[in-house]
């Protein structure tokens, strides 16, 4: 029993940023813990998004309750937003947490904000001792904690002087654009005669190129031909904003993340979401702005991984 993790995943998707992140946090369980990990299934098949992310989980958290009152190590990767303070509560406090994620941005629900993640912080605080965080939005209230986990390691391509084909690139998630100020964006951008790639979902805006959900290789062939990307609005360093980075691009995050930017990123621009014509005035003055050459990112997280 000893040599055995009972997990639980929601998502082992490569292709999502949820999936991406339980792939590699599960690769790291396995190189620091030295243990056989088995994932706990279950035969349904969801369709439903709303059935994935908010019911789907406690099934999970069900299964892997009988796994640990028969004595097995537990852990539970992913759905895991720090206002999500059901799970939390419900697991065993010796389960092995993947990267706990969420996001600062005003855009969330005020009840989120302001109820279920202060009662996420309290129980987080009162069962689990160390924990991994995906991004640092919350390293005030975790100080003795692991972050950035999202950015782990980020390694940045030669500069090249290559013709490029497209100005912008934008990854367009609607559930992530709730007050659709993104799509106005992307709009706004448009009508100033740029030629503009959007991947993520398709959306109808005219003159502009959309390729839905791609691969990793067509998207760093994209990439290559793009000068500037604009990233989500809800994460700061999202594997979209890596590729984009790792490529050179000149990158415009959301304002409100600005104090955590602790990497200082040569390319990397805060712009306001919220007032679009002040955002493309400074995309407008920076986009131009020649690459800078930025230092390579490597992180180490192996003591949180042998101390779970």
């Amino acid at each position: 029993m000893k040599n055995i993790i009972f997990y639980w995943s929601s998502d082992n998707s490569t292709k999502s940023g949820e999936g991406i992140l339980a792939n590699r946090f599960l690769s790291d369980l396995k190189k620091y813990k030295k243990l056989q990990v088995i994932k706990v299934s279950s035969n349904y098949k969801y369709q439903n998004i709303t059935v994935k992310n908010y019911i789907y989980p406690f099934i999970g958290i069900f299964k892997l309750w009988i796994k640990y009152l028969k004595g097995y190590k537990i852990c539970y990767v992913n759905y895991l937003p720090l206002w999500n303070f059901l799970v939390f509560f419900l697991l065993p406090s010796k389960v092995i947490l993947g990267p706990i994620t969420g996001t600062i941005s005003s855009e969330r629900n005020f009840l989120f904000k302001s109820t279920f993640e202060r009662i996420s912080i309290f129980i987080i605080k009162i069962k689990f001792n160390k924990c991994l965080f995906a991004n640092n939005f919350y390293s005030n209230f975790f100080k003795d904690h692991y972050h950035n986990y999202i950015i782990k390691n980020l390694k940045f391509s030669k500069i090249k002087k290559n013709n490029k084909v497209y100005d912008f690139i934008f990854y367009y998630r609607k559930k992530y654009d709730n007050k659709l100020s993104l799509f106005n964006l992307i709009k706004y951008i448009n009508k100033k005669k740029y030629k503009i790639v959007v991947i993520g979902e398709k959306i109808k805006i005219k003159n502009i190129t959309c390729l839905g959900s791609i691969g990793k290789k067509k998207l760093n062939n994209i990439l290559s031909k793009t000068k500037c990307a604009i990233a989500n609005k809800e994460n700061l360093y999202s594997y979209f904003t890596q590729d984009c980075l790792s490529s050179n691009l000149s990158i415009f995050y959301n304002h409100e993340f600005t104090k955590l930017e602790k990497f200082k990123f040569n390319n990397f621009y805060a712009i306001p979401y919220t007032n679009i014509s002040k955002a493309y005035k400074i995309i407008y003055k920076m986009k131009n702005i020649p690459i800078k050459a930025n230092k390579n990112i490597k992180q180490d997280f192996s003591n949180y991984f042998k101390n779970v």
